[in-house]
């Protein structure tokens, strides 16, 4: 009787071994308890996520107002806008534009450049103010979607590196040092220093790197493309984690 037993026992089918097809349909007959889904094992910063949360509910005005511009940042900013601004006057517009950007060695069409504008121009009035200005760099500072219009600003951030009184107007790693540590701190001032000048911070012959404003939007360009992958990358990540976490619930 006990070797009948054990003879059946041993013949007895682990049902965890079926085939997934049949596994779930035994769970829903109810043979077998229906499959755990285990949780997604993805790098989610769920604090961050819910900080982005609270910042994008938040309304612009009171972002802008909580932002601290250093003092060495807005004494270059002060700077480039009278660089571009008309002495009398207390602003600056399109064709003041126009001309830095071809003291820059760069040609845009007028539709461009007004667009430039637009991008900056709350009240619509054709003019930069002041705050219009300091409002731009505030908010292109912190955007972290890659979705705030740059333009206008790349061409500010590019004019703050360069010296006033150099008639060449190219910038070297020497030039961006105080500003990308005011702004990135020690930690990234490496990287920043790499995503502007490349593997290499001299040239051939030994001098120090100096770029144009045309070269510095390559570097622009291709970061922000490397960027935008990266965010894609993460929005995919998230939606599986969410995903999964909805599937156990």
């Amino acid at each position: 009787m006990d070797d009948e037993k054990k003879k059946k026992k041993g013949n007895k089918i682990d049902l965890n071994l079926l085939p997934s097809s049949m596994k779930e349909r035994y769970a829903a007959m109810g043979i077998l308890p229906k499959p755990q889904i285990p949780k997604a094992n993805l790098q989610v910063d769920v604090q961050r996520m819910k900080q982005k949360k609270i910042e994008k509910e938040q309304p612009i005005e009171q972002k802008l107002e909580g932002i601290e511009i250093k003092a060495s940042e807005k004494k270059q900013l002060e700077k480039v806008f009278q660089m571009l601004k008309k002495k009398d006057v207390d602003y600056f517009d399109a064709k003041d534009i126009d001309k830095m950007l071809r003291f820059l060695g760069v040609s845009l069409t007028k539709s461009e450049i007004d667009l430039m504008l637009w991008e900056v121009d709350e009240n619509l009035d054709g003019k930069v103010s002041w705050t219009e200005f300091l409002n731009m760099y505030k908010k292109c500072t912190i955007d972290k979607t890659g979705l705030e219009p740059k333009s206008l600003f790349h061409m500010i951030q590019f004019l703050m590196y360069l010296p006033p009184d150099r008639k060449d107007p190219r910038v070297t790693v020497e030039d961006t040092l105080e500003l990308l540590y005011v702004r990135f701190g020690r930690q990234c001032l490496d990287s920043e220093i790499h995503a502007i000048f490349g593997d290499e911070e001299k040239n051939k012959d030994g001098e120090e790197k100096a770029i144009s404003f045309s070269e510095y939007m390559e570097k622009i360009n291709e970061r922000a493309i490397q960027q935008r992958k990266l965010r894609k990358e993460e929005q995919k990540q998230q939606f599986q984690y969410f995903k999964k976490e909805k599937q156990m619930e």
